[in-house]
């Protein structure tokens, strides 16, 4: 599973030119209900998942661990979106439940600079540098054995690899810690 930060339109164009391998992106379910997403999402066997039904998100992520079998990778943005802002925001735990619950390694990667080519609500790009950082993968199973529950890797997982993304790609933490 690769998480990484999100801050521009550009960011899923960098990752399919740098990583080479098969997956899937998880994505917010009201692409799902836009015909202009919909089409392109699906075709990238793109996976859906709730963001503001909490309840239903967790299912969702649960569906997904379910069917890991059937595809190569998984690909989140756990921010859930991107603003106009600067700042790398909390991570949203769906894709941590989901490592935890199917024992996938995840591999942060940090981008940089998309937002200052693309940014929120604007059409117009700039000349610029885009970098991306892959971090080590981390194990779920490493982590479990030092927590006491299935929430406690997910937590830990998804603050490893905040940090990490945090770390390289140049913006400030907004998270609500």
């Amino acid at each position: 599973m690769f998480v990484a930060n999100h801050s521009s339109y550009l960011d899923s164009f960098a990752i399919n030119a740098a990583i080479p391998r098969d997956f899937s992106f998880v994505s917010k379910s009201e692409f799902s209900k836009n015909f202009l997403t919909a089409l392109p999402l699906k075709r990238l066997h793109a996976k859906f998942v709730e963001r503001f039904d909490s309840q239903q998100g967790v299912n969702d992520a649960k569906e997904i661990a379910n069917a890991k079998q059937h595809i190569q990778s998984l690909f989140f943005f756990p921010e859930g979106t991107f603003t106009r802002v600067s700042g790398l925001q909390n991570f949203r735990m769906g894709a941590f439940i989901t490592a935890v619950q199917a024992n996938m390694q995840v591999v942060p990667i940090a981008i940089r600079g998309t937002r200052s080519i693309l940014r929120a609500d604007s059409w117009l790009p700039r000349h610029g540098n885009i970098t991306l950082t892959i971090g080590q993968a981390i194990s779920p199973a490493s982590i479990e054995e030092k927590t006491d529950t299935n929430w406690s890797a997910a937590v830990t997982l998804k603050d490893t690899a905040h940090q990490h993304i945090l770390r390289y790609c140049g913006e400030v933490d907004l998270s609500n810690k």
